[in-house]
């Protein structure tokens, strides 16, 4: 009964490494409630730390629990670092138990553990039930029995097994866990397809956890406030009937939450999607969704032939881009769009094709992500074959390939580098709009030329403020196209005004109102056709909160034609009304309304206000 008691009390440790302090780690919460749910004899203790921090610091948090085994768990983006703390860890305290598992070990894992004999076992796959049983034989002080272990095996084979006795992973103290987390949770496991790229590929089929045990964590997680909840299903829409069941639960549970009456964010629901296999009935439902509530995560990778049947890429274009640009149309739920650079029979010129075809679906975010070889993958299998040159260290980027050589992968990295400044910080949409329409003869053209200035002026290696944003991107266009810089200088100046409250215009802006500018703001927020205008819940505003959450500009005639002539996207088309009165000196004025802004890309919406 002693030894009995003395058992129960074993503490065990299951450690992470994540990429940031926000991210948490699903694996080892499987793993403490799968050993919980089958009485493993220990307590354990979730250990999450981040890459960044000091490896004596984490060694040290360790080293203070006493544990006597630990398990971490390990992905490209941390093995690194966690083969460092283990090291470190083992020689502080050599008779401590190590056990590795996770993706990045499951693969080439006889050369991993001869390299580091300090690890003491690695499970490989999917290792809950693996795990178990070797937890219990370590504590029972037998490595061979009836569970199938062999005394002396570094190397165990992971299991599959029946989601449906998977118990949840979430603990009663979710609010205390999670705290100020992104919470992942998964509905099933595998997928459908087959991409060369991915480790998804070696499994076939998918496997559905029960859905009532789904929807239970789902209105957990609700429940206790998580701002955020990843998806991590390769492809969630994969049963139509199934996902829709599940949108439509989150919907319900969010409303009965009074989670879109109030100024408070709802839990916020991102996944995997495959565009080109969503059903009429599935985008018919979610166009009606309320905005705020779900964002997708839409992997188009390439859209040239060659590229996609050389990973083996089953994509039906001219379906995703429909479906796509529904959903983008309507504007109510986030889509982030996925390309991946260095792919084999891509080059420079088709991925230039793939951009542009990606960029005008309309999505609020491009994605443009570059090859990772990831061990076990079938284009990493294949990679000399292929002609793919990737860097041995992780996370196994791509250097260069047949049809595309490194120096052009570092051209793909500097517009990266712009995309993500310019387009996917929505701080300049509508000067892009004039200049990828109007100017350009594509968006890659622009993006390139910017990226190309950035390595000119030398600051492609800075880090940038977001006004400075504003003067760099002016200075370009001064120096690229003056003949049109009356224009853009005032798409600018209006994309600053749609995402700015208070800061003041910057010093090139054109008709800055100065001592004009509350007697202007008075006479349109007092005309009876503007206050009609406005939204119910900015009109109930007292004349202070109006002057917090209400700007008002001048522009020329010129640009609001634009603003009118334009085929804007629905995200950037604003509301007008027309007045008998001239206000002031100018026939055309723009008011934000900074309490309507849109819940992804936090611009203002906008009023034009003409006279007749």
């Amino acid at each position: 009964m002693e030894r009995s008691q003395q058992i129960q009390k074993t503490p065990v440790a299951l450690a992470s490494l994540n990429a940031k302090y926000i991210h948490s780690n699903l694996a080892v919460d499987y793993l403490r409630s799968y050993c919980e749910a089958r009485q493993v004899p220990a307590i354990f203790h979730i250990l999450e730390f981040h890459i960044n921090e000091p490896v004596e610091l984490i060694v040290g948090e360790i080293l203070s629990l006493g544990v006597e085994i630990i398990g971490f768990s390990c992905y490209i983006w941390n093995i690194s670092e966690t083969l460092h703390v283990i090291s470190r860890l083992k020689l502080a305290k050599p008779e401590i138990i190590v056990i590795i598992g996770g993706p990045e070990v499951s693969y080439e894992t006889e050369a991993l553990m001869e390299a580091h004999p300090e690890i003491d076992y690695c499970i490989t796959g999917e290792g809950e039930k693996r795990f178990a049983e070797l937890l219990t034989a370590l504590l029972s002080g037998k490595e061979e029995g009836s569970n199938g272990l062999i005394a002396g095996q570094r190397i165990i084979a992971g299991e599959p097994v029946d989601l449906a006795q998977v118990p949840s992973p979430y603990p009663e103290n979710i609010e205390e866990r999670y705290k100020n987390k992104l919470v992942y949770l998964e509905t099933s496991r595998g997928c459908p397809f087959n991409c060369q790229y991915c480790l998804s590929a070696n499994t076939r089929g998918v496997r559905n956890f029960p859905l009532e045990r789904v929807k239970d964590d789902f209105a957990k997680l609700i429940d206790a406030g998580i701002p955020q909840v990843k998806l991590i299903d390769r492809t969630f829409n994969a049963n139509p009937k199934r996902a829709l069941e599940i949108f439509q639960f989150l919907v319900d549970k969010s409303r009965r939450k009074s989670a879109f009456d109030t100024g408070r964010s709802p839990t916020v629901f991102h996944f995997e999607i495959s565009a080109d296999i969503l059903t009429k009935e599935l985008i018919d439902y979610l166009v009606t969704v309320p905005p705020g509530l779900f964002q997708f995560e839409i992997g188009i990778q390439s859209t040239t032939p060659a590229v996609l049947e050389a990973i083996a890429r089953r994509s039906d274009w001219d379906r995703l881009a429909k479906n796509v640009k529904a959903l983008a149309e309507k504007g109510n739920i986030h889509l982030h769009l996925d390309l991946i650079a260095g792919l084999p029979e891509e080059t420079y010129s088709s991925f230039a094709r793939s951009f542009d075809d990606v960029y005008w679906l309309g999505g609020h975010r491009i994605q443009l992500g570059f090859l990772k070889l990831l061990k076990g993958s079938g284009l990493r299998r294949r990679s000399r074959e292929l002609g793919l040159v990737f860097d041995p260290y992780p996370p196994y980027e791509i250097i260069r390939t047949a049809s595309m050589g490194a120096l052009d992968l570092v051209r793909l990295k500097e517009i990266e580098n712009v995309l993500e400044l310019f387009h996917n910080s929505h701080r300049f949409s509508m000067t892009l709009q004039i200049l990828c329409l109007r100017v350009y003869s594509s968006p890659f053209a622009f993006f390139e030329g910017l990226a190309a200035y950035f390595r000119q002026q030398g600051i492609h290696r800075v880090s940038h403020s977001q006004l400075a944003l504003y003067n760099i991107l002016y200075s370009y266009l001064r120096q690229y196209h003056p003949e049109l810089l009356p224009l853009l200088a005032e798409a600018l100046k209006f994309d600053y005004l749609r995402t700015e409250r208070h800061r003041p215009l910057l010093s090139w802006m054109p008709d800055k109102l100065g001592k004009e500018y509350k007697d202007i703001w008075r006479r349109l927020m007092e005309h009876p056709a503007v206050l009609e205008n406005l939204h119910p819940g900015t009109r109930a505003f007292s004349t202070r909160e109006l002057a917090q959450s209400v700007r008002v500009a001048k522009f020329s005639a010129k640009f609001v034609e634009f603003l009118k002539a334009a085929a804007l996207p629905g995200r950037l088309t604003g509301d007008s009304v027309v007045i008998e009165e001239v206000i002031g000196n100018s026939s055309s004025w723009v008011i934000f309304d900074h309490h309507r802004s849109d819940p992804w890309t936090k611009e203002s919406s906008y009023m034009l206000v003409l006279s007749e």
